[in-house]
């Protein structure tokens, strides 16, 4: 007589195996998604920067990013600040996920002349589990952003 299957023993032994590998499969794909948001959110974060630049520059007119709190939000305003974030311009609301945004410079918002396409300096620090990046604005009007302490491929270090 011929055996054709698996002995119950074969199969206890597949299955373990199995859930190992998948456990410590789902934490280095929570590891990967906490960098992937925090890296997107950085890139998206500064994009939206340079949108107020640009349109700083090709109108020649002055405009401020100002920072709401809970949920964070920054918006863009030609004169003062406005009441909510949605009243600005534009406005980047926090993504739903994991990022907080830990520092901002101290004066609570950040200017665009569009005369000579400068800006006030600035640093804006982001953060979630995995790790902090940051975004800097230099006098010159040059948006970049950089990861401080943690392993976020496509970012420079600060």
């Amino acid at each position: 007589m011929q055996n054709s299957g698996f002995s119950l023993l074969e199969l206890l032994f597949v299955i373990s195996i199995s859930a190992i590998l998948a456990a410590i499969g789902v934490q280095h794909w929570k590891e990967l998604q906490l960098r992937n948001e925090l890296a997107t959110t950085t890139k998206q974060l500064a994009y939206f920067l340079e949108e107020a630049q640009a349109r700083a520059y090709n109108t020649n007119e002055n405009y401020h990013v100002y920072y709401f709190f809970q949920p964070w939000c920054l918006s863009i305003s030609k004169g003062e600040k406005p009441a909510t974030c949605q009243e600005g311009t534009t406005y980047f609301m926090k993504p739903n996920n994991s990022v907080e945004l830990s520092d901002l410079t101290d004066k609570k918002a950040i200017s665009f002349w569009g005369r000579k396409n400068m800006a006030q300096t600035g640093t804006i620090e982001l953060h979630n589990t995995i790790g902090t990046t940051q975004i800097i604005i230099s006098y010159r009007g040059r948006i970049r952003f950089c990861k401080k302490n943690s392993y976020l491929p496509g970012l420079p270090r600060c």
